[in-house]
């Protein structure tokens, strides 16, 4: 979703970077299709009628409030977007609290030229419920680098893995951070924006003129 012309919801300085209004990071529909206004308004966490995924958002809203980025609805599926340095938190708590025992992906999106560059999206399960919930966690490009989920699903090593090889984002207290597709000394992220559509010439094609 993005703001119409002539639309001030979301301003942008000359360097791309999102506010709001408001002069502070991440303006309505930075990360996603954002809660309709006024829908969690009276919601509580504990109100058995809502959808698994809605109450696990809103209990992310009643214990972290305002270090939220967004809460985000689109089609039934809802997503929190958070700081990088919340992040194992509300992880935490959404595993142990709320049942998320699966992380059965880990990607990122590279939003180049804009500043943070990169979006990490982590894909939780409710094994018991059937239910899905995401997390997003904007990541500056200057030093793209967040904490690793694996000391709490350690399912997610090879998902940050290739994450780390193909956008180039470091993960913190990853046991084993390495290329999972290129080469070790391949200097390169082929999944950025700015990585060419025809790739950089390796080996033998390398040398020549």
């Amino acid at each position: 979703m993005k703001p119409e012309s002539g639309d001030k919801s979301l301003a942008r300085d000359p360097m791309g970077k999102r506010w709001s209004n408001e002069g502070t990071e991440a303006g309505p529909a930075a990360y996603g299709a954002e809660a309709p206004a006024g829908s969690l308004a009276g919601k509580s966490s504990s109100d058995a009628s809502l959808s698994f995924p809605e109450r696990t958002a809103l209990a992310v809203r009643e214990q972290f409030g305002s270090e939220l980025l967004q809460i985000l609805a689109f089609r039934g599926e809802w997503t929190v977007a958070t700081r990088p340095e919340r992040l194992i938190e509300i992880m935490t708590f959404l595993r142990d609290r709320w049942n998320y025992k699966m992380c059965h992906d880990v990607t990122s999106v590279d939003l180049y030229p804009d500043e943070p560059r990169f979006m990490v999206v982590y894909h939780l399960l409710n094994l018991e419920t059937a239910s899905r919930f995401r997390v997003k966690c904007p990541v500056s490009g200057e030093n793209p680098e967040i904490d690793s989920v694996t000391s709490l699903w350690t399912g997610a090593d090879y998902a940050e893995r290739e994450v780390f090889d193909l956008m180039g984002i470091r993960f913190r207290g990853h046991p084993d951070l390495r290329r999972i597709l290129m080469m070790e000394d391949y200097e390169h992220h082929p999944l950025r924006k700015d990585f060419p559509l025809t790739g950089f010439p390796v080996g033998l094609d390398a040398l020549k003129d």
